[in-house]
């Protein structure tokens, strides 16, 4: 079967949940790899159908998909609000949470317009930035990060006990 060139970029629907699933899993498990002291094997599929759905109908959320036949992309999104207190700017920003392309389907600009989708959404919702968190042992995410703009905003310092973790 050959290959589609042709990608869309496009909201989730609820049947797209295994095959984003798929791609996600991947996400985790570079993931655990990473970082194995925060992330491990889920023994079920920690993204049920019904958490799905709820991300695909918040006001608050959002999932996009890459498109080409098949999902060779996903990303997904959130809200969120400044805290109500005196020293907070009251204000919204987007958060990108999750972003993953097929290995096979990298480099051809899929991760950059499931970013600007993710950004145009919240920036729709009034948004004043949108912000992502990277760890440190994924270099290529954050030099693809920076290469759309993005600039690092605080240091999370992390101090393991005394088993390690």
């Amino acid at each position: 079967m050959p290959i589609p060139t042709e990608v869309t970029i496009r909201r989730a629907r609820l049947d797209d949940h295994a095959q984003a699933c798929r791609l996600l899993d991947s996400l985790d498990e570079l993931h655990r790899a990473g970082a194995p002291w925060m992330f491990k094997e889920p023994s079920a599929q920690p993204r049920p159908r019904s958490s799905f759905a709820d991300l695909l109908n918040s006001d608050d959320s959002a999932v996009f998909v890459a498109d080409a036949g098949q999902l060779v992309g996903v990303a997904y999104g959130f809200m969120r609000a400044a805290p109500d207190f005196p020293v907070f700017v009251r204000q919204r920003w987007g958060v990108l949470d999750g972003i993953v392309v097929d290995p096979a389907w990298r480099r051809r600009g899929i991760g950059k317009l499931l970013t600007h989708a993710i950004e145009a959404w919240a920036l729709d919702l009034g948004a004043r930035w949108v912000e992502l968190n990277v760890y440190e042992f994924n270099r290529d995410a954050r030099d693809f990060y920076e290469s759309l703009g993005y600039l690092p905003v605080s240091t999370k310092l992390r101090k393991p006990g005394p088993d390690g973790a």
